[in-house]
């Protein structure tokens, strides 16, 4: 079904209901840059708490609001950012629900679309849940072969240092299966020897986007590891502990991704919209976007869709965020100097 047909069938409805049953009813995958991460999954967090007591409960809701800063923000030390230290105190104000998680921990989910939107007012910097997925090369020495390659089913304290950091900024990491590595010929000569950008292919293949390829000293958790990072035209590499490679990857990623500025309304026009599906996904796709705050579809014209954006940090913002995906061809700006683009099909 193409758009005209869309048109000529549902003139008296307004777009936004149109759109809403659209989503509703189709199965959307739009091809975009990174996985989707839940908001819960972001929001919530396991901290220690030391006394069973109101104060204790109190300190414990501030320190999980803290690690939720880090992953929503992006940034390393945003649990001690002075600027969002009213958004700490408050902490309490914004739990959800809370419980024991055993072993003196206190596990603590928080109002995600509050917190949100309290960084978005006060002009700071927001990660939103779509988030490039990375795979993980590790190779350890030993054995026969002179090393191997840690696989999604395999259990080690290195491995759980290296989930663990993720976990903690937010990063979806994938580690490949044993058939995997053998369908790509991927052992532990082949990615100790091969560049990181060659090993980026590979990665391709197997579902991530970006690649975290390193080489262990040893097999425990504080090895020191020979990293490389790529995503993109960006690449990184460095010496570090297990827990440093996924927060290279978040820094790159945040300063990529993060939204921030002031709310910003841009006119959007977007051409090769040729299907149903097409439209249904290139909404959720922009929905998903940290730097989209709301959406109107104000006309679908053919196979072009005319959208009003309300967006944190305005035009230049959101062409920053679709420059990072290969889908969007920008256009020479329109008449009243918004962004237009092309999909690739």
């Amino acid at each position: 079904m193409t758009i005209r047909m869309i048109l000529s069938r549902s003139s008296r409805e307004p777009l936004r209901r149109l759109a809403l049953l659209l989503l509703a009813t189709l199965v959307l995958a739009w091809p975009n840059i990174g996985h989707s991460v839940p908001r819960a999954q972001i929001y919530q967090a396991s901290v220690p708490q030391p006394e069973r007591s109101e104060a204790g409960q109190s300190a414990a809701f501030e320190a999980a609001m803290k690690v939720v800063l880090v992953r929503a923000t992006g940034r390393r030390g945003a649990g001690e950012d002075p600027a969002l230290a009213p958004l700490v105190r408050a902490a309490r104000r914004y739990v959800q629900q809370y419980r024991s998680a055993g072993e003196g921990q206190l596990w603590v989910a928080f109002d995600g679309a509050a917190i949100e939107r309290w960084l978005t007012q006060n002009g700071q910097p927001l990660w939103g849940h779509t988030r490039p997925a990375t795979l993980v090369l590790l190779a350890v020495p030993g054995g026969a072969q002179g090393g191997s390659v840690l696989t999604q089913g395999d259990s080690s304290d290195l491995k759980d240092a290296v989930d663990a950091a993720a976990t903690e900024r937010g990063v979806p990491l994938l580690w490949p299966s044993a058939a995997e590595l053998q369908r790509e010929h991927l052992d532990y000569a082949t990615v100790t020897g091969t560049a990181a950008a060659a090993l980026a292919e590979a990665a391709h293949r197997l579902g991530g986007e970006a690649v975290l390829a390193g080489r262990a000293q040893n097999a425990t958790a504080a090895s020191p590891i020979r990293w490389s990072f790529v995503f993109q035209e960006r690449s990184s590499e460095f010496t570090a502990d297990a827990g440093e490679g996924p927060n290279r990857a978040a820094d790159i990623f945040a300063g990529m991704f993060a939204a921030s500025g002031a709310v910003v309304p841009v006119d959007l026009e977007v051409s090769g919209v040729r299907e149903l599906k097409d439209y249904a996904q290139l909404q959720s796709y922009l929905e998903s976007l940290a730097v989209v705050t709301h959406l109107d579809v104000e006309e679908l014209s053919g196979e072009t869709v005319h959208l009003k954006l309300t967006t944190r940090g305005g035009a230049e913002a959101l062409a920053h965020v679709l420059s990072l995906d290969t889908h969007w061809q920008p256009q020479p700006a329109g008449d009243n100097g918004g962004l237009r683009y092309q999909l690739r099909h």
